[in-house]
Formats: structure tokens, sequence, C-alpha cells
């Protein structure tokens, strides 16, 4: 009886050992299931976003690609009642040019003034003397630039570029500007609802071995009449994207070491437990965050893409 009261003690402390492991087991692979599944369903809805972001993305740099588009109507055809032979008297100013042209805009519809902006100044001047260096007066030159890389080569972004020239000794601004009126497509640049910004560029040059004047308009819409997108945003996704692959690979390494039962960084599998579920709650809260800064990013993509639609 002494001996079978000591084996029904020692019976009773394994039974009580083993349920109390089977209810730790029961608990642990609840609360791992159940976090590994959001930790899923997070992953999932990240991946998801970020497939959004890049679409959208790619959508947007197609929908730009297409909306640079240039205007340039053909070689003027100019009267001789808006020339003249008096050289010496001839005087064009790219200012009175850009005053003129704003005039017949307010004439013509009651269409806004166009700014000057310095950069469009500056493509035309090298439009201006491209023409008399090599020779040519055609929108395209000889080694195949136009006015879209023109725009480029002066950092100028813009939606719309559109280019006005003039060949010929006209008898001052006015007579150069009314010339292009009478030109169908020199006058629908002049008068395009679209653009808002200018630059001109007159000089006096040799071509075809006598001396003539040459003059430029360069007509555009800048990109930033469209709702900007923040690049930088961009940049900031790309990188919480780098940091959760590298906590996703960490998660993996934890599960894959808390379902073989071993000892990692010299801690218990409850300790494993617990340190995998505080990674899974970091993990969480920074999937959380990169979606709402997706969701602003591609906001601001569907903004452009609608104002560029609207301007084209």
């Amino acid at each position: 009886m002494k001996y079978l009261k000591y084996i029904l003690i020692i019976s009773l402390i394994v039974a009580v050992i083993l349920i109390s492991r089977s209810d730790y087991k029961s608990l642990y692979n609840k609360s791992f299931t159940f976090i590994v599944g959001q930790a899923n369903k997070s992953r999932d809805a990240y991946n998801e976003n970020v497939a959004g972001v890049m679409n959208t993305l790619n959508n947007n740099m197609k929908s730009i690609n297409n909306s640079n588009k240039s205007t340039t109507p053909g070689a003027l055809v100019v009267s001789e009642d808006y020339l003249t032979s008096d050289l010496k008297s001839i005087k064009l100013v790219g200012k009175n040019i850009i005053d003129i042209t704003n005039k017949y805009r307010a004439e013509n519809g009651n269409l806004p003034p166009l700014k000057e902006n310095s950069k469009l100044d500056f493509s035309a001047e090298k439009k201006v003397q491209d023409m008399f260096v090599k020779q040519y007066f055609e929108h395209v030159s000889p080694s195949g630039v136009g006015v879209g890389d023109l725009g480029n080569e002066v950092a100028y972004d813009y939606i719309v570029i559109g280019e006005n020239l003039a060949l010929g000794n006209f008898k001052d601004d006015k007579s150069l500007v009314d010339a292009w009126m009478a030109s169908p497509g020199h006058r629908a640049n002049i008068l395009n609802k679209r653009y808002q910004e200018i630059g001109v560029s007159v000089s006096k040059g040799v071509y075809n071995g006598k001396s003539v004047w040459m003059a430029v308009q360069h007509f555009a819409l800048p990109k930033s009449a469209c709702p900007t997108i923040d690049e930088v945003l961009h940049g900031i996704i790309d990188l919480d994207q780098q940091n959760i692959n590298k906590m996703q690979m960490e998660i993996n390494i934890r599960k894959s070491m808390v379902s073989s039962g071993v000892v990692y960084e010299g801690l218990t599998t409850n300790d494993q437990v617990t340190k995998y579920n505080s990674l899974i709650s970091d993990y969480n809260k920074i999937v959380a965050d990169i979606k709402e800064k997706i969701n602003t990013y591609n906001e601001e993509v569907r903004s452009f893409n609608t104002c560029i639609a609207q301007v084209n």
C-alpha cells in the first residue's frame, strides 16, 4: 500500500505535466496560426498594393510619353507685304513679338496671355543659331533634333510644346506676327488654348549667302500645370519595401526555428514564440503604414493622369 501511494502520486504529477504541455502546445499553435494568418494577409495586401503602384506608375509613364506632344506647322509662306528691302531699318525685338502675340490672343476668343519663360527663350535661341550654323530652315534639324528635343535640352518639363518659324526681312515686329497669323498652322499655335508659356528669339544672319532675319516662337504647356507626383514618396516606398523584405526573411527563419522546436539565439520555444509574435506585430504596423503611402502616391498619379487627359 505504501508503494501504491507513491505510484499514484507520481502518476498524478505526470498527468498534470502532460496536460499542461498539451494545453501549452494547443495555446501556442493557436497563437502561431492566428498571427501567421494575419501576417500572410498583410503581406498579400501589401503585395497587391505594390503591384497597383507599379501598374499605375507604368500607365503614368505611358501617359507622360504619349502626352509629350509637339505642334509644328509647315513652312511659312510670306507675302511681300510683310517684308522690306531696307535692312538697316529692321529691328525685331522678342519682347515686342510676345506682346503682339498676346494682343491677338485677347482679340480672338479672349484667350489668356502667354507668360514668357526664360528656358523657352533659350530653346528658341538655340533653334535660331542652329539654323544659321547648319544652313537649314525646318522644324527638324539635319541631325534629327526637333522642338521637343530642344525643350529637353534646356530642362523644360512640358506636356505639350509647339514651334513657329519665320525667315525673311520683316518690316517690324507686327508684320512678323501678322505673317504668322495669316498662315493657318502658325495661327493655330498662337491661338492654342492649351499653351500657357512662350519663348521667342529673333536674329539676323547669313542664310544661302544672303543677310536675312530668322525668328522662332516656342509655345508650351508646362508639366507644372498638372498636379505633381511626389517621387520622393515613391523612393520612400521603395525603401520600405526593402525593409519589409528583410523582415519577411527573418519571420520565415523564426517560423522554421519555432516549428522545429530547437533552441535558437539561446531562447526557449516559448521565448521564441514571444519574439516571433512581436516581430509580426511590428511587421503589420509597417505594412499598414506603407499601404497609406501607396494610396497617397496612387491618388497623385491618378490626378496627374486625369489632368493629362483633359489637356490632350
